[in-house]
């Protein structure tokens, strides 16, 4: 039996916490085991981490990176994966949400792996890249970002399925698929928002930056 892991990062800023009906899914249709960092626990919340993914077949890790690791908090500034350690999820299907990751993989040379791009889910994030794909973002308000989270969290939802989990292909043409919905609901339901075409232009390139390698 496939045996699944979901690392979630409850960030105590409460940047990550949109993810929380995604878990949810991933929950019901896997049966996973979850596991995040507790700073409260009488254990090493990194070693409780890594111990959860040692004899498993599949990860998922929701949460922030960059294109050299994954953390475990930002806000504590924590690494969670990085090159020094990245041979833990070798040899594993690993689903990776969170910003650069595709770039994560390709430098780490994973393989059976899922990648995104740059992904402003935060205010702090628009404020920080300003411009993505030509989008200009800087200007995007708290009610633009929580839009475009609701957006990838019912995409994915409507994705990942144990069939896509199973073929990267099939979860990507599904991801695409999910996504021009979520854009078709973006230009009409959202025409009384002055930055509906860019959150529309930004879904597309959250399924266009989607790396699987």
């Amino acid at each position: 039996m496939n045996k699944t892991v979901c690392i979630y990062i409850q960030e105590r800023d409460g940047t990550t916490s949109f993810l929380e009906p995604l878990v949810e899914h991933i929950k019901n249709m896997f049966a996973p085991v979850i596991v995040g960092y507790d700073i409260d626990s009488e254990d090493d919340p990194l070693e409780i981490i890594y111990q959860a993914i040692t004899d498993v077949d599949t990860i998922f890790f929701l949460g922030h990176g960059t294109s050299d690791k994954l953390y475990a908090s930002t806000v504590d500034n924590v690494n969670l994966f990085h090159k020094d350690n990245v041979e833990m999820l070798a040899k594993k299907r690993v689903f990776l949400l969170s910003c650069n990751s595709a770039d994560f993989i390709k430098k780490q040379h994973l393989k059976d792996a899922f990648g995104f791009g740059m992904l402003p889910t935060s205010l702090d994030d628009a404020r920080k890249w300003k411009n993505l794909h030509g989008i200009h973002i800087e200007d995007f308000t708290r009610n633009d970002i929580s839009i475009y989270n609701h957006a990838l969290v019912e995409i994915l939802i409507n994705a990942i399925t144990v069939d896509s989990m199973a073929d990267y292909s099939l979860l990507k043409d599904k991801i695409k698929f999910q996504t021009s919905v979520e854009i078709v609901k973006c230009l009409l339901q959202h025409k009384d928002n002055a930055k509906y075409r860019e959150m529309a232009d930004l879904l597309y390139y959250f399924q266009n930056d989607i790396l699987i390698q």
